[in-house]
């Protein structure tokens, strides 16, 4: 499990792809199922621990389906696993680096000026969509513009999506 550990790390810094880690079924579970759960705690900040797990939860099936039909699409549906894992990964691993922004970052809609933990924020995301993008690009064998266009339209269709089902419990 170390190994897989450096593995998405690497992946995370933009030295390994998808085709590095072990295509072993059982790990896109362990590591959704390890998502749902560090959703709950970074969430829970802004929203209980169980809506928190929910959202990521849903995000882990998204993203499933995702990754399933880009890969069907350009024939490499083989490339499942190997592709999820990384996709959960990095999203897992960036999610762990951003939870103590996250518990800083202030929800006050009348604020006017972004917060250095709201900036953070920012940046982990973005580095989240270009690990993603990264992977994508490997596992597609797409350039890296389209790569970073499939995570950047995944994140907003999930953000919509995940919006419409808890309207309430959406952090801001």
């Amino acid at each position: 499990m170390l190994a897989v550990l450096h593995q998405l790390f690497a992946i995370c810094l933009l030295r390994a792809g998808p085709q590095d880690l072990p295509a072993d079924p059982r790990l896109p579970i362990w590591l959704a199922g390890a998502y749902a759960l560090v959703g709950g705690v970074v969430l829970s900040s802004q929203l209980s621990f169980a809506e928190g797990a929910a959202q990521a939860g849903l995000d882990a099936l998204l993203l499933a389906a995702f990754a399933w039909g880009v890969l069907r699409f350009r024939g490499f549906p083989e490339r499942f696993i190997q592709t999820y894992a990384a996709l959960l990964g990095v999203s897992l691993l960036l999610a762990l680096v951003s939870w103590p922004l996250f518990a800083m970052a202030p929800l006050d809609p009348a604020a006017t000026r972004l917060s250095a933990a709201q900036i953070g924020l920012l940046l982990a995301l973005l580095w989240t969509l270009i690990a993603q993008g990264q992977v994508l690009r490997s596992a597609l064998e797409v350039g890296a513009g389209l790569g970073l266009l499939l995570a950047f339209a995944y994140f907003i269709a999930a953000s919509l999506i995940i919006a419409a089902v808890f309207p309430a419990g959406t952090p801001a």
